[in-house]
């Protein structure tokens, strides 16, 4: 990517195209120096769009007050007059977007490393320097888990009867059960499935690693859901074609992209009614560590188990056991100021029970207690 110069003042000059020589420096992986390149791509059009050849402290608050607030999105483009263009959608309007804190502390984190390197280097003042991102909840997670119910359902959902439907259910159990990142799916290779002593493992390329390092057992009906769509696929794979590929005109038989596996996750969600903002493919991931602490009841397993490095992020999934709790502690507290017993509590509980039952479950039931009450007046 190439800059053009800002035009500036003799007194002290600001060039955008530190912004390439910052990213040859930081020596990051692909992923990661893209993601810098395209946060600090967004803080060059700003620049531009606001007219700011010399940014200073102040202006780079101003530029966290613009994330924050609803704004028109815009763009770098080189071919435009003034070096930035509003970004537009498919009828030509243009997008407006508001950044949510997370994507604002990033966006910041980066701008700040960059005229951190600019101090350091003899370039630029670091003018970022102790400027805040908004504040977020570190230990409040931002996606929804599903519940078993949910899973079995857009299980049952998903038509396993063409190529592309097994293999939306093999990366959907993949990331499901065995917990796996899009980007892991995305990496995965024929070659990293391995099956010894009877047990099938993936090794996988993990967040942050240069190449599969991480061996993850897989449970016989998710090995038997990724056989069945590779015997179904017609290319002439190898050990080291990708696990999943894409089937489209154009792309046939290549590595399937990231952005589309996410796609597919999401809308075999909403096939099956679970339709949120809240739930995305990573969602998947977050609902295996949420049942994998519930089934364990041990943080060191379930750190394990979905390989974090840090304790600390493990600790998110214990929130579903927390509203629970909560949730407990709000019917007691009202029962407690209505002068509601345990008794009746217990018996509107039953009730609720009663009325997510099935008509053929009603029936069992139905019969069970008159059995039961037949054999008692015999007695």
């Amino acid at each position: 990517m190439q800059l053009t110069t800002i035009q500036t003042s003799p007194a002290l000059s600001f060039n955008l195209s530190c912004i390439d020589d910052f990213i040859n420096y930081i020596d990051r992986g692909q992923k990661t120096t893209r993601t810098y390149l395209m946060n600090l791509k967004q803080f060059a059009a700003w620049l531009r769009f606001a007219q700011i050849t010399n940014p200073t402290r102040q202006d780079i608050i101003s530029y966290r007050q613009y994330l924050s607030s609803e704004h028109d999105a815009i763009t770098l483009d080189n071919t435009a007059p003034a070096g930035w263009s509003y970004r537009t959608d498919k009828n030509g309007n243009p997008v407006k977007i508001n950044c949510k804190p997370n994507t604002i502390k990033q966006y910041l984190r980066n701008v700040c490393q960059l005229f951190k390197w600019t101090a350091a280097a003899g370039i630029y003042p670091d003018v970022a320097a102790n400027v805040h991102a908004p504040k977020t909840k570190a230990d409040t997670h931002k996606k929804e888990a599903l519940t078993p119910t949910a899973v079995l359902t857009i299980e049952n959902s998903i038509d396993r009867s063409t190529t592309q439907g097994k293999r939306l259910y093999a990366m959907f159990l993949l990331a499901v059960n065995a917990g796996l990142r899009t980007i892991e799916l995305n990496r995965a290779n024929i070659k990293d499935i391995e099956t010894m002593n009877g047990t099938s493992y993936l090794l996988i390329w993990g967040k942050g690693h240069s190449e599969p390092d991480q061996k993850k057992p897989l449970a016989p009906e998710v090995k038997a859901a990724i056989d069945d769509y590779l015997q179904s696929r017609t290319d002439s794979k190898t050990g080291n074609s990708p696990l999943f590929t894409a089937t489209g005109n154009r792309s046939g038989g290549k590595r399937i992209a990231v952005t589309t596996i996410s796609t597919m996750l999401k809308r075999a969600m909403q096939a099956a009614g679970y339709d949120s903002e809240r739930l995305t493919a990573h969602s998947l991931r977050h609902t295996a560590g949420t049942n994998a602490m519930e089934i364990t009841n041990d943080i060191y397993l379930t750190q394990k188990y979905m390989r974090h490095s840090n304790p600390a992020t493990t600790e998110i999934y214990l929130h579903n056991e927390t509203e629970k709790q909560e949730t407990d502690i709000a019917q007691k507290l009202y029962n407690r100021y209505h002068n509601i017993t345990e008794t009746t509590d217990s018996r509107q509980q039953l009730e609720g029970v009663f009325t997510t039952l099935t008509a053929d479950q009603l029936s069992q039931l139905t019969s069970i207690a008159l059995a039961m009450a037949q054999a008692k007046a015999a007695y």
